[in-house]
């Protein structure tokens, strides 16, 4: 990714005991920018917070030869993106309880995050802020999980990114994050609609040629109702994607 390398290894334990894990190394020329490496550090302290079935566990966090890292859970599958561009290849959607379940599956892990109290049980504040195709892993059991809450904004944050600092995909942000504004939870919702909507019709929903031309359709762009595309959606369901989309 922009921010850091990833690596497969495995931990070594007693009587040869192994288990494979993800090494999120931070980029070397990356190193020499205090911002990104405090970035990077409250990525470790938040995310190490977070401890659901729907979230990739993070196992340990140091620094080694002066390179910080981060050593997190492995998870054997494909991520979304990958399953919406094999199903645009293959010109045959997903089936519309699979878009459900991970979508389903990707909130919950969004909701406890949304909802989780620190050791004074006041609230984080954690908001995603980078929820997209790539970062829901679907392992080949069938597992949904969120990874890299790199970019999470939380109130305890111990080092604040520079203020209206655009971060994350721009075809899957809220307008209000496309403007700079101040977001919350919701915006994570947002998100998750739009990858939704994309599972289900096998299109793009925001994403064009140019970056101007994505904003502007992030901002003001026109939904195209979901059952227009795909018929076989149950309507409740078809509500949801809705008001998930709603930019208000």
């Amino acid at each position: 990714g922009g921010m850091a390398e990833i690596f497969l290894a495995r931990t070594g334990g007693l009587e040869g005991f192994e288990k494979q894990v993800a090494i999120k190394r931070i980029l070397p020329h990356l190193t020499e920018s205090q911002e990104f490496v405090e970035m990077f550090i409250d990525e470790a302290k938040l995310t190490v917070q977070l401890n659901h079935a729907n979230i990739a566990h993070i196992y340990d966090f140091g620094k080694r030869d002066n390179t910080y890292y981060i050593a997190m859970e492995f998870i054997h599958g494909r991520d979304v993106n990958a399953l919406f561009k094999d199903a645009y290849r293959r010109r045959a959607p997903l089936p519309v309880g699979v878009c459900a379940f991970i979508v389903q599956q990707a909130c919950e892990g969004l909701d406890y995050a949304h909802r989780k109290k620190g050791a004074d049980h006041k609230d984080l504040g954690i908001v995603h802020r980078d929820v997209s195709p790539a970062n829901i892993l679907v392992s080949f059991e069938g597992a949904v999980k969120i990874i890299d809450f790199g970019i999470a904004k939380a109130v305890s944050k111990l080092s604040m990114t520079r203020p209206g600092l655009i971060k994350g995909k721009i075809s899957y942000m809220s307008p209000e994050q496309m403007r700079g504004q101040p977001i919350d939870r919701r915006s994570d919702v947002f998100a998750a609609g739009i990858i939704l909507h994309e599972l289900l019709t096998g299109r793009r929903l925001f994403a064009a040629r140019t970056d101007v031309e994505t904003i502007r359709n992030v901002i003001k762009g026109a939904i195209p109702p979901l059952q227009q595309a795909r018929p076989d959606v149950p309507p409740a369901l078809a509500a949801i994607v809705e008001r998930a989309l709603r930019r208000d």
